[in-house]
Protein backbone atom coordinates (compact mmCIF):
# COMPACT_ATOMS: atom_id res chain seq x y z
CA UNK A 1 0.00 0.00 0.00
CA UNK A 2 1.08 3.58 -1.04
CA UNK A 3 2.17 6.18 2.05
CA UNK A 4 -0.59 8.35 1.01
CA UNK A 5 -2.91 5.66 0.74
CA UNK A 6 -2.44 4.41 3.39
CA UNK A 7 -2.25 7.73 5.67
CA UNK A 8 -5.66 8.52 4.25
CA UNK A 9 -7.20 5.17 5.18
CA UNK A 10 -6.06 5.47 8.77
CA UNK A 11 -5.12 9.11 9.48
CA UNK A 12 -7.68 11.08 6.84
CA UNK A 13 -7.21 14.51 6.32
CA UNK A 14 -4.24 14.30 8.77
CA UNK A 15 -1.01 16.47 7.05
CA UNK A 16 2.39 14.93 8.25
CA UNK A 17 3.87 17.77 9.84
CA UNK A 18 3.83 19.16 13.64
CA UNK A 19 2.62 19.36 16.12
CA UNK A 20 1.29 15.77 15.14
CA UNK A 21 0.11 15.30 18.66
CA UNK A 22 -2.14 18.83 18.46
CA UNK A 23 -3.30 17.87 14.91
CA UNK A 24 -5.18 14.14 15.77
CA UNK A 25 -7.38 12.85 18.30
CA UNK A 26 -5.53 9.96 19.71
CA UNK A 27 -2.00 10.72 20.54
CA UNK A 28 0.88 11.09 23.37
CA UNK A 29 3.70 13.63 23.67
CA UNK A 30 6.53 12.68 25.80
CA UNK A 31 9.35 14.70 27.39
CA UNK A 32 12.92 13.65 25.44
CA UNK A 33 14.94 16.34 27.37
CA UNK A 34 15.19 17.52 31.26
CA UNK A 35 14.62 21.55 31.24
CA UNK A 36 16.18 21.40 34.67
CA UNK A 37 19.35 19.68 33.50
CA UNK A 38 22.65 21.83 33.32
CA UNK A 39 25.16 18.92 32.28
CA UNK A 40 24.79 19.10 28.63
CA UNK A 41 25.84 15.59 28.56
CA UNK A 42 23.65 14.08 30.99
CA UNK A 43 20.83 16.39 29.56
CA UNK A 44 21.94 14.58 25.30
CA UNK A 45 22.19 11.33 27.48
CA UNK A 46 18.81 11.04 28.77
CA UNK A 47 17.25 11.72 25.35
CA UNK A 48 18.96 9.18 23.39
CA UNK A 49 17.99 6.77 26.24
CA UNK A 50 14.20 8.05 26.01
CA UNK A 51 13.93 8.55 22.23
CA UNK A 52 15.66 4.60 21.51
CA UNK A 53 13.37 3.08 23.95
CA UNK A 54 10.48 4.49 23.11
CA UNK A 55 11.29 3.86 19.30
CA UNK A 56 12.03 -0.14 19.99
CA UNK A 57 8.72 -0.35 22.80
CA UNK A 58 6.43 0.95 19.77
CA UNK A 59 8.05 -0.58 16.75
CA UNK A 60 8.71 -4.47 16.24
CA UNK A 61 11.95 -5.61 14.74
CA UNK A 62 9.75 -7.03 11.80
CA UNK A 63 7.12 -4.54 11.95
CA UNK A 64 6.47 -2.68 8.55
CA UNK A 65 6.84 0.97 8.62
CA UNK A 66 7.54 3.90 6.25
CA UNK A 67 11.09 5.98 6.83
CA UNK A 68 9.56 9.56 6.17
CA UNK A 69 11.79 12.65 5.79
CA UNK A 70 10.59 16.06 4.67
CA UNK A 71 13.04 18.41 3.89
CA UNK A 72 13.69 22.05 2.46
CA UNK A 73 15.50 23.03 -0.79
CA UNK A 74 16.02 25.84 -2.65
CA UNK A 75 14.03 24.67 -6.05
CA UNK A 76 16.99 25.39 -8.18
CA UNK A 77 18.83 22.69 -6.23
CA UNK A 78 16.34 20.20 -5.67
CA UNK A 79 17.68 17.45 -8.52
CA UNK A 80 21.09 17.54 -6.85
CA UNK A 81 21.41 13.92 -7.31
CA UNK A 82 24.67 13.35 -4.90
CA UNK A 83 22.41 14.56 -2.13
CA UNK A 84 19.57 12.14 -3.24
CA UNK A 85 22.13 9.39 -3.44
CA UNK A 86 23.83 10.14 0.04
CA UNK A 87 20.19 10.90 1.84
CA UNK A 88 19.29 7.95 4.31
CA UNK A 89 22.51 5.61 3.24
CA UNK A 90 24.50 6.08 7.03
CA UNK A 91 21.57 4.61 8.74
CA UNK A 92 20.44 1.47 6.33
CA UNK A 93 21.45 -1.84 7.17
CA UNK A 94 21.97 -2.80 3.89
CA UNK A 95 23.40 0.26 1.58
CA UNK A 96 21.49 -0.58 -1.63
CA UNK A 97 17.92 0.25 0.29
CA UNK A 98 18.90 3.31 -0.68
CA UNK A 99 17.75 3.03 -4.57
CA UNK A 100 14.22 1.84 -2.89
CA UNK A 101 13.80 5.61 -1.59
CA UNK A 102 10.93 7.31 -3.66
CA UNK A 103 11.64 11.46 -3.70
CA UNK A 104 8.89 13.29 -4.41
CA UNK A 105 8.48 17.37 -4.76
CA UNK A 106 6.04 19.52 -2.99
CA UNK A 107 4.91 23.23 -2.17
CA UNK A 108 7.08 24.33 0.44
CA UNK A 109 5.41 23.81 3.57
CA UNK A 110 5.78 27.51 5.14
CA UNK A 111 5.05 29.55 2.40
CA UNK A 112 5.12 32.87 4.16
CA UNK A 113 8.48 32.22 4.71
CA UNK A 114 9.42 32.36 1.02
CA UNK A 115 7.72 35.29 -0.91
CA UNK A 116 10.01 34.80 -4.00
CA UNK A 117 8.71 31.61 -4.51
CA UNK A 118 12.41 30.09 -4.34
CA UNK A 119 11.91 26.97 -1.76
CA UNK A 120 9.74 23.64 -2.23
CA UNK A 121 9.20 20.96 0.06
CA UNK A 122 11.13 17.26 -0.88
CA UNK A 123 9.54 13.95 0.98
CA UNK A 124 11.62 10.99 0.83
CA UNK A 125 10.02 7.38 1.52
CA UNK A 126 11.10 4.53 1.99
CA UNK A 127 9.13 0.74 3.12
CA UNK A 128 11.17 -1.20 4.94
CA UNK A 129 11.44 -2.97 8.14
CA UNK A 130 12.24 -2.10 11.59
CA UNK A 131 15.06 -3.75 11.98
CA UNK A 132 16.76 -2.36 8.79
CA UNK A 133 17.49 0.80 10.10
CA UNK A 134 20.35 1.66 11.88
CA UNK A 135 17.87 3.39 14.74
CA UNK A 136 20.67 4.12 16.93
CA UNK A 137 23.27 5.75 14.20
CA UNK A 138 19.58 7.69 12.60
CA UNK A 139 18.88 8.69 16.47
CA UNK A 140 22.19 10.47 17.12
CA UNK A 141 22.72 12.08 13.70
CA UNK A 142 19.29 13.73 13.91
CA UNK A 143 20.01 14.77 17.58
CA UNK A 144 23.59 15.89 16.80
CA UNK A 145 23.09 17.43 13.08
CA UNK A 146 20.42 19.96 11.01
CA UNK A 147 18.90 16.80 9.59
CA UNK A 148 15.56 17.38 8.12
CA UNK A 149 12.27 16.16 9.62
CA UNK A 150 11.61 12.09 10.15
CA UNK A 151 8.34 10.47 10.68
CA UNK A 152 8.31 6.39 11.30
CA UNK A 153 4.91 5.30 10.36
CA UNK A 154 4.23 1.33 11.26
CA UNK A 155 1.86 0.14 9.03
CA UNK A 156 1.21 -2.94 11.18
CA UNK A 157 -0.06 -0.91 14.69
CA UNK A 158 -1.10 2.13 13.12
CA UNK A 159 1.13 4.54 13.99
CA UNK A 160 3.17 7.21 13.96
CA UNK A 161 6.14 8.46 15.77
CA UNK A 162 7.64 11.99 15.45
CA UNK A 163 10.97 13.33 17.66
CA UNK A 164 10.46 16.73 16.71
CA UNK A 165 13.99 17.69 18.82
CA UNK A 166 15.76 17.12 22.27
CA UNK A 167 12.98 18.21 23.97
CA UNK A 168 10.20 15.52 22.93
CA UNK A 169 8.01 13.65 20.49
CA UNK A 170 4.48 12.77 19.47
CA UNK A 171 2.91 9.14 19.01
CA UNK A 172 -0.09 8.93 17.83
CA UNK A 173 -2.23 6.13 16.86
CA UNK A 174 -5.35 5.15 14.48
CA UNK A 175 -6.58 3.27 17.75
CA UNK A 176 -6.39 3.71 21.48
CA UNK A 177 -5.46 0.19 21.78
CA UNK A 178 -2.30 0.13 19.92
CA UNK A 179 -0.71 2.83 22.11
CA UNK A 180 -2.77 1.92 25.61
CA UNK A 181 0.69 0.02 26.95
CA UNK A 182 2.99 2.65 25.52
CA UNK A 183 0.78 4.84 27.59
CA UNK A 184 0.66 3.07 30.92
CA UNK A 185 4.63 1.92 30.89
CA UNK A 186 5.96 5.59 30.25
CA UNK A 187 3.32 7.34 31.99
CA UNK A 188 5.98 9.25 33.43
CA UNK A 189 7.36 10.94 30.22
CA UNK A 190 4.52 12.01 29.12
CA UNK A 191 5.11 16.00 28.94
CA UNK A 192 3.04 17.57 31.88
CA UNK A 193 2.01 20.17 30.19
CA UNK A 194 -0.37 18.41 27.82
CA UNK A 195 -0.99 15.34 30.42
CA UNK A 196 -4.47 16.36 31.37
CA UNK A 197 -5.47 16.20 27.37
CA UNK A 198 -3.81 12.84 26.68
CA UNK A 199 -5.47 11.21 30.54
CA UNK A 200 -9.00 11.97 29.34
CA UNK A 201 -7.89 9.92 25.56
CA UNK A 202 -6.79 6.89 27.73
CA UNK A 203 -8.84 7.07 31.10
CA UNK A 204 -12.04 6.31 29.53
CA UNK A 205 -11.02 3.75 27.57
Amino acid sequence: MLLDEYIERNFPNLPICPPLFYNWKIGIRFELGDPKEENDSKYIERVYKRALQLFNSINDKNDEIYLVSYDDRLIKRRFNNKYKTKFFTSYLQDKNDKYRIQIQEFPFQNPEEDEDNEWCTLRYTMKCKSKDIKIVSLLKAYFNTNMARIYFVNLNKGTIFHIYDDRGCDLIASKIESIKNIYLTYNDWILDYDREKIDKVFKDK
